[in-house]
C-alpha cells in the first residue's frame, strides 16, 4: 500500500489527540478547531486503513493500532523540528574531519594546493586530512568509506558503486621512456610509432579499466602492446622505464622530475583527472569542499 499521502500535518493531529485523549483540547494547543483536528485524523484513519481511535460522547481511547502508532512515531514532530533548526546553523559543516586520497605520483600542484588553501580560509574549524595511494587502495577506501574525496582518473569510477564525479582537469595522455632509446631523439612521437616497443603497464589487477584501456588504444593504432612487465604502481613502473625495460603510457599529471626520462605528448588523446566521491557519505563538509572545488576549476 502507498502511504504517500499521509502528511505530516496528520501526524501532528494524531499525536496531539493521543496525548490529550481529547480532541477539544488538542485542537486547543494546536490553535486549529475542533472540527478540523478531526477530520484530518478521519483521513489519517482512512488512508492507513486502521481505527486509531474509540470515540464516545464521554471520552476518546487509542485502540491497539492507535497505541503501536502513538509508540512508534512519538517525538518524530520534535525531531524533525530539531533537525530543520540544525540546517539553519550558519557553521553547518564545520567542526567535522574530511579525509582527501590522492593518486600516488599524481602532479597536484597545478590546482590541489589553491584549493585546499581557500577552503581552508573559510572553514578553518573543519580537520583536513590529505593522503595518497594507489589506483586499487584508492578506489577501496572510497567504496569502503574509509576517504570522503578522492582525486583520481577518469577510468577509475563506476557508476554501479554508488560513485559520483566532477571534471577538475583535462590533461594529454604522455609516452614515457628512457632517454637511451633510439626513438627518444626524435622531435614528436605517436601512438603508431610504439609498434615494435616493448611495455610496462600498471596490473590488471591494480587497475583493470587503465590496463584495459592501453590494449585498447594500440590496437586503435594497428597493433597490440608487447607487455613485458606488469607492476603494481605508478613508480615501479617509472623505474622500468628508466631501467629500459620497457615504453609505458601516461596521463599528464604523473610527475616526470627525471632527467633519465623521455616524455612525449599524445595528441588527440585526454585523461581527465576528476574528483570522485559516494552518494550515500552524510560528511556534511563535502559539499563546502566539492562546490569550492567545482567554483575554482575551469574543465574546457
Amino acid at each position: 500500500m502507498n502511504y504517500e499521502k499521509v502528511t505530516l500535518l496528520q501526524i501532528e493531529y494524531f499525536l496531539a489527540a493521543a496525548k490529550h485523549l481529547n480532541f477539544t483540547e488538542a485542537a486547543k494547543n494546536l490553535y486549529v478547531s475542533q472540527p478540523s483536528l478531526s477530520r484530518q485524523i478521519a483521513i489519517l484513519e482512512n488512508e492507513i486503513g486502521v481505527q486509531l481511535f474509540f470515540r464516545t460522547k464521554r471520552n476518546v481511547r487509542l485502540t491497539s493500532a492507535g497505541m503501536v502508532l502513538f509508540k512508534e512515531i512519538n517525538g518524530v514532530v520534535d525531531s524533525i523540528e530539531q533537525a530543520i533548526e540544525k540546517v539553519k546553523q550558519p557553521n553547518l559543516g564545520e567542526n567535522c574531519t574530511l579525509t582527501i586520497g590522492c593518486l600516488e605520483s599524481m602532479n597536484t600542484s597545478v590546482f590541489l594546493p589553491m584549493i585546499i588553501r581557500k577552503f581552508k580560509e573559510k572553514h578553518k574549524n573543519t580537520n583536513l586530512i590529505v593522503e595518497s595511494y594507489g589506483f586499487k587502495q584508492l578506489r577501496e577506501k572510497l567504496i569502503n568509506g574509509k576517504l570522503d574525496i578522492i582525486f583520481t582518473l577518469s577510468f577509475e569510477v563506476d557508476d554501479s558503486l554508488g560513485i559520483v564525479w566532477d571534471t577538475v582537469y583535462r590533461g594529454n595522455s604522455y609516452i614515457v621512456m628512457d632517454v637511451s632509446n633510439p626513438l627518444a631523439k626524435s622531435e614528436s612521437l605517436s601512438i603508431k610509432d610504439l609498434k615494435n616497443e616493448k611495455f610496462v603497464i600498471i596490473s590488471r589487477d591494480e587497475s583493470p579499466k587503465g590496463f584495459d584501456g592501453i590494449i585498447k588504444i594500440c590496437r586503435k593504432n594497428g597493433f597490440d602492446p608487447r607487455i613485458v612487465k606488469q607492476l603494481p604502481n605508478i613508480e615501479s613502473v617509472l623505474l622500468c622505464v628508466e631501467a629500459g625495460v620497457g615504453v609505458a603510457l601516461f596521463d599528464s599529471q604523473v610527475r616526470y622530475d627525471n632527467k633519465n626520462i623521455k616524455v612525449f605528448k599524445v595528441e588527440n588523446d585526454f585523461v581527465d583527472v576528476i574528483m570522485a566521491w559516494k552518494k550515500e557519505n552524510m560528511n556534511s563538509s563535502i559539499p563546502h569542499f566539492v562546490n569550492g572545488v567545482l567554483s575554482e576549476v575551469k574543465v574546457e
